[in-house]
């Protein structure tokens, strides 16, 4: 197919776009609250999956028994030097108290606040903080995994997040990504957790800089085993049909959620309907999954297709493209865009084409429904278009996790006047023609030279904060040597464009594209095996030779130094293997 068709395709599907069906989702969804393992879930389930019904998609609808925490009520209150009550909520996974009143000293930390997306998924419990057994802990943030086990693991008995505005932002506490197995059935969070808002927050931090303060609260939430739905999409190619690419995101909400991600289904739908009806100009196929457990099971949804169809999407899946956020208001740029390094100059031609902006992308981070890094699948997108730095700061926003940037996200006021259809629309072109692309170029198009040079650069700041201590030099010159490989059979790679799939060199040339992401993916970002699922904390770079920050915090000769370099010396090994592994591939 000539770049000209190509683009013919695109502008046919592109041009296919509407508001009618996005509409109707919102205004249904915005009658309900999709809290995973409800009716009002299964209600919304059932009105996508009547449209596909309606227009003959083929799909299946699963219904899995996904494990979550459903957080119900919280009560707290201020008992000594005087009684006070005050509004709280409590995260997914905190632990559960009922009906008893627990109660201890309040002491506050700074641990301050997250200046942007990174941070909040981040960790700043601050050095020798002192005994904190038996003691509350209040402190400034998301009640997210990272910091509720730090303080766990120093003797917390309990913690109270200040949320960073006036509402109290929803969230998980758990480390845990997906259900439990075996080997982290034991991770729950070991205390109970709250979220306050930021007026009443300061206010508790006043009081307990100034003089000793007691409190009780109580936390409810459902825990158990709830079955949910899951809807399987799958529209076939035309000429290499048992490959895809995977377009997903969730269906569950906190409250109404039109922004997150009431949007993002509305949009998935719509896609859905184009894509089906254009099947025939789909070379691929495209396999669309709209999760549920995302909110309250930490990915639970994604998590378990994985673990059920963990082998065909190891054998099949060409990409992983996340849907979540779309068409929010204000959110015009796509400059705070993820996906991996090999699908960079792909995601900013995608965008430049077909909304004409430009954009960024930064490493994707351990969330969104990325439950296929194990497994070896280059993922691209993670939220949708965000609001530009500068509107940002002219309203005093502070950094979320969705909604384009709104501060409405997880909390009650995700309502209608979140979404913006023009914007929708926009987002949809971006998502169509990515989709449209990775399903229809005759050789993927995903260039891992640029994932070479990452790992060049990470290795290179890692050796950095080694200095003499650890030397990476065998890793650099292995990823050196890749580089090189990869620039070769990228350059034979180019002479095969304007072949059709079914060409036998054009077909060995994806199959070692697929077998590179398998390999190299799974060493950037994962620690655990293939078909394994990493806990949900942050996950550095090349995560098994980051440690080697940590020189600065041991004594050099010490046993905790002799430990780290052991350490490094068998992460060092599993990084140049796999990168042997992907440069025999190139011969």
């Amino acid at each position: 197919m000539t770049t000209a068709t190509n683009n013919a395709v695109e502008k046919i599907l592109l041009d296919e776009i509407n508001t009618e069906v996005p509409k109707a989702v919102l205004d249904r969804f915005s009658t309900l609250i999709r809290e995973s393992g409800s009716e009002d879930e299964r209600i919304a389930a059932d009105f996508l999956a009547s449209y596909l019904k309606e227009w003959g998609v083929p799909h299946k609808v699963h219904t899995p028994e996904l494990y979550l925490s459903v957080p119900k009520s919280a009560y707290l209150k201020v008992t000594a030097p005087f009684e006070k009550e005050f509004r709280v909520k409590t995260p997914s996974f905190s632990v559960i108290t009922g009906d008893e009143a627990v109660s201890g000293e309040l002491v506050y930390i700074s641990t301050g606040y997250a200046k942007g997306i990174n941070d909040i998924f981040g960790t700043k419990v601050p050095e020798d903080i002192g005994n904190l057994e038996g003691k509350i802990i209040l402190t400034e943030g998301y009640p997210m995994p990272g910091k509720v086990q730090e303080f766990a693991e120093l003797g917390a008995y309990a913690m109270i997040f200040i949320s960073p505005g006036n509402n109290i932002h929803e969230g998980i506490s758990t480390t845990i990504w997906g259900a439990p197995d075996l080997d982290n059935i034991n991770d729950e969070p070991k205390i109970p957790v709250l979220a306050i808002n930021k007026p009443d927050g300061n206010e508790l931090k006043t009081l307990a800089e100034k003089e000793t303060i007691t409190l009780e609260f109580k936390t409810y939430l459902e825990k158990g085993w709830f079955n949910c739905p899951i809807i399987d999409i799958f529209i076939e190619g035309t000429e290499e049909p048992e490959k895809y690419v995977l377009l997903h995101g969730h269906l569950d909400s906190w409250h109404e959620g039109i922004g997150d991600n009431a949007t993002g289904d509305a949009a998935l739908l719509e896609m859905a309907r184009i894509l089906y009806k254009h099947r025939d100009k789909l070379k691929r196929s495209v396999r669309i999954a709209v999760w549920t457990g995302h909110s309250t099971g930490r990915y639970a949804g994604s998590t378990w297709f994985v673990d059920q169809f963990g082998l065909d999407l190891e054998k099949n899946c060409i990409a992983s493209v996340n849907c979540d956020s779309p068409g929010c208001r204000w959110a015009t740029s796509y400059e705070y865009m993820m996906w991996m390094s090999e699908v960079d100059e792909f995601c900013t031609d995608v965008i430049k084409d077909a909304v004409d902006q430009p954009s960024k992308g930064s490493r994707p981070l351990r969330a969104g429904d990325y439950s296929f890094n194990n497994i070896g699948i280059t993922s691209f997108f993670m939220l949708s278009s965000s609001i530009p730095e500068e509107i940002l700061k002219e309203k005093g926003y502070y950094p979320v996790g969705g909604c384009g940037a709104n501060i409405e996200w997880h909390t009650e006021e995700d309502l209608m006047h979140v979404a913006d259809f023009d914007i929708l629309v926009k987002d949809i072109k971006v998502y169509l023609t990515g989709v449209l692309r990775a399903a229809n170029t005759s050789v993927h198009p995903f260039n891992f030279v640029r994932t070479a040079e990452e790992f060049a650069q990470t290795i290179k700041s890692y050796q950095e904060a080694a200095g003499s201590h650890f030397d990476f030099t065998p890793a650099l010159n292995e990823v050196a040597s890749l580089r090189e490989d990869l620039l070769s059979f990228y350059k034979k790679a180019e002479e095969l464009k304007g072949l059709e799939i079914a060409d036998s060199q054009v077909k060995k040339t994806n199959e070692v594209i697929e077998k590179l992401a398998r390999i190299l993916v799974p060493i950037n970002f994962t620690k655990k095996g293939k078909f394994w699922h990493d806990s949900a904390l942050n996950v550095p770079a090349l995560p098994d030779i980051a440690p080697a920050v940590g020189f600065g915090s041991v004594k050099e000769g010490s046993h905790e130094y002799k430990v780290l370099k052991t350490h490094l010396t068998r992460g060092q090994n599993r990084v140049i293997w796999a990168l042997q592994q992907a440069r025999e591939l190139l011969v």
